[in-house]
């Protein structure tokens, strides 16, 4: 009879625990990152504050933005633009606002914000 009352807790701690850690992997603050200069460069300057970037597993020469409600496809990347995708890849993902394009693999998606974000909408001088 004491056998089903102690499994019957255990389970529920089980349960309690795992909820409790699926809480506190949502409640992890998202480390700031500034949108790295080559891609800056490359996006334009009439970017939001936050930039959401979708990179190819495996490409290097371009990445989905988005920009306002949509997907966009930018390509043309130069090779300083390349080394921060390939960097960028290393940062984790995190879910977009907006669904992912559908481009046939999962892209890794990041949040960047823009220099003047991240500076109270002053850039530093140089």
């Amino acid at each position: 009879m004491r056998c089903p009352e102690t499994a019957l807790a255990a389970v529920l701690a089980l349960a309690a625990s795992g909820f409790a850690a699926a809480q506190a992997s949502d409640d992890k603050p998202v480390a700031r990152v500034t949108l790295p200069a080559a891609l800056a460069e490359r996006l334009g300057e009439d970017l939001p504050e936050v930039v959401w970037v979708g990179l190819h597993p495996r490409r290097d020469d371009g990445a989905w933005v988005l920009l306002g409600d949509g997907w966009t496809l930018v390509t043309g990347f130069s090779a300083d633009a390349r080394a921060e995708v390939k960097a960028a890849r290393k940062l984790p993902s995190q879910s977009p606002p907006v669904p992912l394009p559908d481009v046939g693999v999962k892209l890794h998606v990041v949040r960047f914000e823009t220099p003047r974000a991240v500076h109270g909408g002053v850039l530093p001088s140089p």
